[in-house]
């Protein structure tokens, strides 16, 4: 779910994880910002709401031998502090160079030279880029796969007499040779992820709405729009592969809408119906989408599923998160509200960590 409405007071791979998804206490402009589906594995039909499974809890493990990225604070935060969870108890320890400030719609980082990226959406955060091993001020997202560049969006005054931003620049910044560019300027936009194929930007209400409305791809070196079509109103939670997925809606959504950017087609997964509103969660390793089914009135956090076809899901686990999950060789991590959580290729869930207070930021090297 996004709170997209603005306020109206005032790497070569990348390592990069996606944004906190909770909303933002910031008085500044606030515009919430943004694989193809496996074959069919072991499930079930969709049930209805009186035959949600009793799932036991979750099973400790030892963490992986390896690093994790995990950005500690918010969008709502004055200050931001990366560094890495390791070693099998899965104890988090600063980076020194780890450091993101916020000043006014922007995020800085503290290390030189410095890079901006945009603070002005709740969610807004920061990554780890491995190509450079160094801490970007953007969603994770919102960097290039290969980790050399990212896209950023910056609110401005398209008139000086404008009382409020009402318009928008997207950069791209070169991680090479730390250039800036602008690659689009006009109606107000978010960066919603950047691919191989460009930049993918949404459209949204500065100060008032919610949601974002129609999906573009700016080339990065021109800046040439294109409008991809068929896409419904409503935040884009994810784009991998070509394909993008949406949940259509912005206040407790019902269903996971499957688009097709090359074709425009589009079908329908996760109708959950009466049995409550669900939460895009991210993509396993082999692109199925997991989604957390919050029941009315909510008698748990929330269970996790993973959908291998529109109407086929299997029951994970029932636990409380907050952040769209980032995967890698280990499997898609996931931070939750009580610690980190590893769900590996076999779609098994494994609490790994007790850290919180922060989201992960890339994959674990």
């Amino acid at each position: 779910m996004k709170a997209l409405a603005l306020l109206a007071a005032t790497a070569v791979l990348c390592s990069c994880g996606p944004a906190e998804k909770s909303p933002s206490g910031s008085n500044s402009p606030q515009a919430s910002a943004a694989g193809t589906a496996s074959a069919p594995r072991q499930g079930s039909p969709v049930p209805s709401v009186s035959q949600l499974p009793n799932l036991p809890p979750v099973a400790l493990a030892p963490f992986p031998n390896c690093r994790l990225p995990y950005l500690r604070g918010s969008v709502a935060d004055s200050h931001l502090a990366g560094g890495f969870v390791q070693s099998s108890q899965g104890l988090w320890a600063v980076d020194p160079k780890g450091g993101i400030s916020k000043s006014g719609d922007f995020f800085i980082t503290d290390s030189q030279p410095t890079l901006k990226g945009s603070a002005f959406s709740s969610d807004d955060t920061g990554a780890y880029d491995l190509a450079f091993g160094r801490w970007l001020p953007v969603r994770g997202a919102q960097v290039r796969g290969d980790g050399l560049s990212y896209a950023y969006a910056e609110p401005f005054k398209a008139q000086a007499s404008d009382s409020l931003n009402d318009a928008t620049r997207v950069h791209v910044v070169s991680l090479v040779d730390l250039s800036d560019r602008v690659i689009y300027s006009g109606a107000p936009r978010v960066v919603v992820a950047y691919e191989s194929g460009g930049v993918y930007v949404t459209a949204v209400g500065y100060y008032s709405g919610e949601g974002g409305s129609g999906l573009w791809r700016l080339d990065e070196a021109t800046g040439a729009g294109t409008e991809l079509p068929n896409v419904q109103k409503g935040w884009i939670e994810a784009v991998d592969k070509g394909i993008a997925w949406t949940d259509g809606a912005t206040i407790m959504p019902r269903t996971l809408t499957r688009l097709d950017l090359s074709s425009g087609s589009q079908q329908t997964w996760a109708n959950v119906g009466e049995e409550g509103w669900i939460w895009f969660a991210g993509l396993d390793t082999q692109g199925s989408p997991l989604v957390n089914l919050i029941t009315i009135p909510a008698t748990s956090p929330g269970v996790l599923f993973v959908y291998t076809t529109p109407t086929v899901r299997t029951p994970i686990a029932s636990v409380g998160l907050h952040q769209v999950g980032v995967t890698d060789s280990h499997g898609t991590w996931l931070a939750g509200d009580d610690g980190i959580y590893l769900l590996d290729v076999n779609d098994k869930l494994t609490k790994v960590s007790d850290v919180t207070g922060g989201t992960v930021s890339g994959g674990c090297q």
